[in-house]
């Protein structure tokens, strides 16, 4: 009787159990790498044509982990404020961020509730509506930051809000109470 020894060889290049996630970025990797050795290849063989495609591979990078930090941002569970059901929890927790936020309780109450309605959020527009001073825009805006209420600055657009509208008469509500 001649006994054999089976030996497991994984299909194309791929291992026993990894998932679609490890194979995506094993593919990415490979296929950086190819890209960084035709560019090293076009640099050597005829140097302008090594900056271009450079400059094109560089570009294409940038906007592919653009798009990939953009996705992951929105797949983030909501933490704060839209996070929370119970009407206890909901009324401990602005309690709470009332006594964090102290002395500017009154203009962060109300910038809070007015770019949750309007889904905008920007120093100039709370400047403008609000009538307040450019410091305290500016202040009040870090406090919406900071509590989540309003994402990161984008330049000259306006932020994002992260309190959906439909939230927004809850919002008074509590802000109010």
């Amino acid at each position: 009787m001649v006994m054999t020894q089976e030996r497991h060889m994984p299909t194309s290049g791929v291992e026993a159990g990894e998932t679609d996630d490890e194979r995506r970025v094993r593919r990415a990797v490979l296929t950086g790498a190819a890209g960084f050795a035709a560019i090293l290849v076009a640099f050597w063989v005829w140097w302008p044509a090594g900056v271009a495609l450079g400059l094109v591979a560089g570009t294409l990078a940038v906007l592919h982990l653009g798009r990939a930090m953009h996705l992951v941002a929105l797949q983030e569970p909501a933490v704060g404020f839209a996070a929370l059901s119970e009407e206890d929890d909901l009324g401990m927790e602005f309690r709470l961020l009332q006594a964090r936020i102290g002395e500017d309780w009154a203009p962060f109450s109300r910038a809070a509730a007015l770019v949750t309605q309007a889904q905008w959020a920007s120093v100039a527009g709370l400047q403008r509506e609000l009538r307040m001073t450019s410091a305290t825009a500016q202040r009040v805006m870090g406090l919406l930051e900071r509590e989540g209420f309003v994402g990161p600055s984008r330049g000259t657009r306006p932020r994002v809000v992260r309190v959906p509208r439909d939230r927004a008469v809850e919002l008074e509500r509590l802000l109010h109470a």
